[in-house]
């Protein structure tokens, strides 16, 4: 059993909808979110949390780099099947206000919510929206793109998974699109803030599934 459906106990998780996830009754035209995977949450690749967090505070450290090849088939799945690709991520001019305190006084730090790594850089042409809050609806003309390319549901993969992936899938069901989440390409520094958090989406306001059950489903 997938580890998001163990968090509760067996009486617990019986009251929820835990009927498996569907992503055929989502939509036919589903932009995909890619949020935050940015070197501030990311850190270096191939270190512990330990090492990433000493250099990059905000890092998730293996759990992120575990997740980037999943983003990046999720992109190549969206752009094949033409899909919109649209990016977030830290607006460095909001830098204190997007999170609870301030990285730790280093100027770099502005660059780095902002900095998205070159194995999932954006092509010439797609979106990269720059947000000041956990939500990439919040105070951002994505509401206004999304309407305007049509689509009709969301796949939203990223970062943390408690945090502006949540606050994204709230306010994306909140403005009536279908939700899918995509477990495998979502990252949390804490394993059972992960859990807890797709638990939460999967039974309020998304569907959870794989890459592998989302790129299947779309490339059928």
């Amino acid at each position: 059993m997938k580890s998001w459906r163990n968090v509760m106990s067996d009486e617990a998780y019986a009251s929820f909808d835990t009927s498996p996830a569907d992503p055929t009754t989502v939509g036919r035209r589903p932009a995909l979110l890619v949020i935050d995977v940015v070197t501030a949450f990311l850190g270096d690749e191939g270190v512990s949390m330990q090492e990433s967090v000493a250099r990059w505070p905000l890092s998730c450290g293996p759990t992120g780099w575990a997740a980037v090849p999943k983003v990046q088939a999720l992109i190549e799945m969206a752009r094949r099947q033409g899909f919109p690709v649209i990016y977030t991520t830290g607006d460095p001019g909001a830098l204190g206000g997007a999170l609870k305190t301030v990285i730790d006084g280093r100027e770099s730090a502005r660059a780095e919510v902002a900095e998205i790594p070159d194995v999932i850089a954006p092509l010439q042409g797609e979106s990269v929206v720059s947000k000041g809050r956990p939500s990439a609806f919040f105070g951002t003309p994505l509401t206004a793109q999304l309407i305007k390319l049509g689509v009709d549901s969301l796949i939203v993969c990223g970062c943390t998974t408690s945090g502006c992936v949540r606050a994204t899938v709230v306010d994306g069901h909140s403005l009536g699109w279908p939700v899918l989440v995509a477990e495998d390409a979502t990252f949390d520094r804490a394993q059972l803030s992960h859990d807890v958090s797709l638990f939460e989406m999967n039974a309020k306001y998304a569907q959870v599934a794989t890459v592998s059950e989302i790129t299947s489903a779309f490339s059928s």
